[in-house]
């Protein structure tokens, strides 16, 4: 049996400090493991990151507030907003599904770390449900990103290989003629275009000597698929330029590929 539930939150300051916060529990064969990750980057500096396995409570989310304590690494977090959230089910198959809830498309977020620094800005948070095995999911590279002003809020998630599939929302509407690339997000039911400039790395490289690096024995239970699978994660300048407005904020995005 596979069961992964992971929690997403993020908070980028107006001068491009970033924070990135995961919490997950992951069930392999009646094996449970829990884990939180905190990502720390503040502008044009390296990132820190801390992992835990101890147990530690999963953020609570209710009436458009998602409170997160994390006490084995230090930090508090909230999160509010007024976006309506949304779900999908990205993959539905026989053996099991992927269920993603975008909670909060664009929220104030306030993260205090464990040295005492409090972050504060515009955030995100969404949850991911997967029961089915990774390595069974058509899928060859992986696109998501997330953009945030004080006007607007753009998510997007894009699969690329044998079953190609696309979701883009702007400001809680899904926009179906989107297109996603590297750079730039074409809005085109919107006529609008967002641009994403001056990336900097938050992590890259194989999977197995970034997210799960701490996981060791997990690590030898995957197959090689997965053990290969590479990821970069950056954060962006963005501008969402349209026929009325225009609009800048910071993006994180990322790119994953099965290689």
């Amino acid at each position: 049996m596979w069961m992964l539930s992971k929690w997403y939150q993020d908070c980028v300051t107006d001068a491009g400090d970033a924070f990135i916060g995961y919490h997950a529990s992951l069930r392999i064969n009646g094996l449970t493991l829990q884990y939180a990750n905190v990502i720390v980057k503040p502008y044009a500096r390296p990132m820190r990151s801390r992992l835990t396995f101890r147990k530690t409570s999963q953020p609570v989310f209710a009436d458009g507030r998602l409170d997160w304590h994390c006490n084995p690494l230090g930090v508090r977090g909230h999160w509010s907003g007024h976006a309506p959230s949304y779900r999908r089910t990205l993959y539905q198959a026989a053996d099991g599904a992927i269920r993603w809830h975008c909670m909060l498309p664009c929220a104030q977020a306030e993260v205090t770390l464990e040295n005492g620094r409090t972050l504060t800005g515009l955030g995100y948070a969404e949850y991911l449900e997967v029961t089915l095995q990774p390595w069974r999911i058509p899928i060859r590279e992986l696109r998501w990103g997330r953009f945030l002003s004080t006007e607007d809020a753009v998510t997007w998630i894009e699969w690329r290989g044998p079953v190609p599939r696309r979701w883009v929302f702007h400001n809680g509407v899904e926009l179906a003629k989107a297109v996603v690339g590297r750079h730039r997000i074409d809005l085109t039911e919107r006529q609008s275009v967002l641009t994403l400039d001056s990336d900097s790395v938050v992590r890259t490289g194989a999977l197995t000597a970034t997210a799960l690096r701490p996981l060791r024995f997990v690590r030898r239970l995957l197959p090689r698929g997965i053990r290969n699978v590479q990821e970069t994660k950056w954060i962006a300048r963005g501008t969402l330029t349209g026929p009325n407005h225009t609009s800048t904020g910071w993006a994180i995005h990322e790119t994953v590929r099965w290689v």
